[in-house]
């Protein structure tokens, strides 16, 4: 038991510090519970091929195959220009939307769609991105506590709750109580949630925003100089340097986002960016004049062909857990990164060795027809409005039929959540609505080698005793207070835990405990188990407690405090909620 308890910190304390990726300390979990003679080889392996597992991965390939398909951007296409009425009325009919498609749909997958449509509404309206990206996230997750298949969390806890002997959870057990929830929150998010949102907006100019023009140096190539003759390419000054050029000025001519094969002549002022070492070292080196006045025309990053984007990190990503360098960026897709944005810190040195994380902005300057090619980019979402070839999409409405297959043969107990989304993913795989190696590419991994190494530990806490031991201390402190105060109390605990570390790992450690706790106090055990399942989803008070507040942190232009400002009475009013309503949908 203390050696389960030993791994139980240290692994919280390292989902927490994010001092190394939460998929790779879960996948170390089960490997030190082998080796400490806990668990198994059989049980260690055991997350691999849990229902909740499997189930979360075969939720997420459906949910792929309505990206792929054109389905769900369809959605956003229609949000872009449906008559919604007045700028409030459309907000909140979108805020439905997104909450009605949350409960089917990976959330994370619904709010990076919708990001750009809710940062156009915010822009039409002239309000600051800040009032309406929280609304987003918020109603997402609100729609997810609908069904058991709305979250990763719901499933976790299913799972879990499944293994131990408690089957009585379906697809839409949980629909009364998250329906509530829904209405709630939504009423709360449009009134005194309203008043308390930040107004925070930002200059409107991508370039004074970044205050990019203070790091953009320039270079006289003089006569003696052997760069003269030579294309941008030949360069290779990214690679050995570190060094961006941006633009040229050739006589009265301004050439903003070089191509790779322009050439460089004799009098070119190059615009460029990068360490000042570097430059200074490659002045010399090349015989590179710094000009003794700036050029009469300064270089105007977002003229002509060129432009000035931002650039959205999600999951999936070529970027995500990457550096520059890593993906040889400005080769591979012709364009420059000027600066990342990383929760609310602008960084515009030594770029090429950061570590891009989901939810990181970067500035990408670059011509159109490059960054038009980077929106197709899965993973990579522009936050303003961007070219797009719609190329026609037959198997959208064979995807959108699939899914809905699936909800009803598990709604209607025809079959288990999980035999209806393995089904599912035949299906998807079979009808090309998804290819296999688009699964492989893009499929967002990170949860469910999560999962993987999370449930095992579950097994452990079981197996050990640990679960046992705190359910039962949880039970004498909370035996004299009753049900009522039984289910807030575990509420508050997920929900502030799960404020700090991962929602599925909060799942895992808190949901044996749920049930044993419920056993000794001689109540029913899903009123316990329904409370962590929704307290675990809870997460409004910070953003790094959900994806979705991670992805939004930045487009927003959020602080820390402001998740605390509007989330906190949010939660505290939902487990008032949870507390009132638990009991008479799961009396003891």
């Amino acid at each position: 038991m203390a050696f389960v308890f030993t791994v139980l910190v240290i692994a919280l304390f390292l989902f927490a510090t994010e001092r190394y990726p939460i998929d790779q300390v879960a996948i170390a979990i089960p490997v030190v519970l082998l080796l400490g003679g806990v668990l198994t080889a059989d049980e260690a392996l055991a997350g691999l091929s849990s229902p909740a597992t499997v189930t979360v991965a075969a939720m997420l390939v459906l949910g792929l195959g309505l990206v792929k398909t054109g389905a769900v951007g369809e959605i956003g296409r229609w949000a872009r220009t449906a008559p919604l009425g007045s700028p409030m009325t459309r907000l909140l009919l979108l805020c439905v939307v997104v909450a009605g498609v949350s409960p089917f749909l990976n959330n994370t997958v619904v709010v990076v769609i919708f990001i750009p449509v809710f940062l156009g509404l915010a822009q039409q309206a002239h309000e600051a991105p800040s009032r309406y990206l929280m609304p987003l996230s918020f109603s997402a997750m609100l729609g997810g506590t609908v069904t058991l298949i709305g979250t990763s969390t719901n499933l976790v806890v299913w799972g879990l709750a499944r293994d131990l002997g408690y089957l009585e959870l379906h697809m839409f057990s949980i629909a009364p109580l998250g329906l509530v929830y829904l209405v709630v929150g939504l009423t709360y998010l449009f009134t005194v949630g309203r008043w308390l949102m930040p107004r925070r907006g930002g200059p409107p100019d991508l370039s004074q925003k970044y205050d990019v023009r203070r790091y953009i140096t320039e270079l006289e190539v003089g006569d003696r100089s052997p760069v003269a003759g030579q294309t941008l390419q030949d360069l290779e000054w990214r690679e050995k340097y570190g060094v961006s050029i941006l633009g040229i000025q050739r006589d009265e001519r301004s050439i903003p986002a070089p191509g790779a094969r322009r050439h460089v002549e004799v009098g070119d002022i190059l615009f460029v960016q990068g360490d000042t070492a570097q430059l200074l070292s490659l002045s010399r080196k090349l015989k590179l004049k710094t000009t003794a006045e700036r050029a009469r025309r300064a270089l105007n990053l977002d003229r002509g062909d060129a432009r000035l984007v931002e650039i959205l990190v999600a999951p999936g990503s070529p970027l995500a857990g990457r550096t520059l360098r890593d993906v040889n960026f400005q080769q591979r897709y012709d364009a420059t990164v000027l600066a990342v944005q990383h929760h609310g810190l602008m960084v515009q040195a030594e770029l090429a060795d950061i570590s891009i994380e989901v939810g990181d902005i970067v500035l990408v300057h670059g011509p159109s027809t490059a960054l038009d090619a980077l929106a197709d980019v899965p993973g990579f979402v522009p936050l303003a409005e961007v070219e797009r070839t719609v190329a026609p999409r037959p198997r959208a409405l064979v995807a959108v039929a699939i899914m809905l297959a699936v909800v009803a043969l598990a709604g209607s107990g025809l079959l288990s959540i999980l035999h209806a989304a393995l089904l599912g993913l035949l299906m998807m795989l079979f009808t090309r609505c998804v290819e296999l190696r688009e699964v492989y590419q893009e499929l967002d991994w990170t949860v469910v080698f999560l999962l993987a190494g999370l449930i095992p530990l579950g097994l452990a806490m079981d197996k050990s005793g640990a679960a046992e031991w705190i359910g039962h201390g949880a039970a004498g402190f909370l035996g004299p207070v009753g049900p009522v105060a039984a289910i807030a109390s575990f509420y508050i605990l997920t929900s502030l835990l799960t404020a700090v570390v991962s929602n599925n790992a909060t799942a895992v450690v808190m949901t044996p405990v749920a049930i044993l706790t419920a056993t000794d106090l001689g109540m029913n055990p899903y009123a316990l188990l329904v409370a962590v399942m929704f307290g675990a989803s809870a997460s409004f008070m910070t953003p790094i407690g959900y994806q979705t507040n991670t992805l939004i942190y930045g487009p927003g232009r959020y602080r820390f405090r402001d998740f605390l400002r509007v989330g906190a009475p949010l939660n505290l009013l939902l487990m008032l909620t949870a507390a009132l309503v638990i009991p008479l949908l799961w009396p003891s």
